[in-house]
């Protein structure tokens, strides 16, 4: 699979959409200041650069897992496609302050639907990546994975449209 910049009415075959999670500016992946991030170690995607201090539900689905004091985030939509949402922030405050966690794990929610929310004033950049997890087992279904926005508003715009494969059998 991989993970394309293309306008989105250009897109055909959509299989399904992925929100934006935060408001902010979009990176593409190669230029996330995580090494992880950037060599594709951890899933496919893009960064947002955050102007916001919301996360906001990507999809309708479960939220799977809340990790390192709410910098981390694994949500799995109903069709079984599993989104990581990795903050990494400018310094290294321990703990960090203001976190409130809206959703509990294993809880259902719907598109849009405020997960957690920040105290980000104490940043100067707050990165979040959006990474699609273990894309090599949904190739079978899904192509191809675009953004075209280069800004994006938190549960209102789309963040990636993904297409279905088409085989060729």
């Amino acid at each position: 699979m991989q993970v394309l910049k293309q306008d989105f009415f250009a897109v055909k075959r959509t299989a399904m959409v992925i929100h934006a999670p935060f408001s902010g500016r979009i990176l593409p992946q190669s230029e996330s200041s995580n090494p992880l991030v950037s060599n594709k170690l951890l899933g496919l995607g893009a960064d947002i650069e955050v102007s916001n201090y919301q996360l906001c539900a990507p999809f309708s689905g479960t939220l799977v897992s809340v990790r390192q004091a709410g910098l981390e985030f694994v949500f799995k939509s109903k069709q079984g496609l599993k989104l990581l949402v990795l903050i990494t922030l400018s310094s290294n405050q321990s703990p960090m302050t203001g976190y409130k966690q809206h959703i509990k794990i294993g809880a259902q929610f719907k598109a849009g639907e405020l997960i957690a929310s920040f105290d980000f004033r104490q940043q100067k950049t707050v990165f979040a990546s959006v990474l699609i997890l273990d894309p090599a087992r949904i190739t079978k279904v899904i192509d191809k994975c675009y953004y075209q926005a280069n800004r994006v508003t938190a549960a209102n715009d789309i963040l990636f449209k993904l297409t279905k494969r088409i085989n060729n059998d």
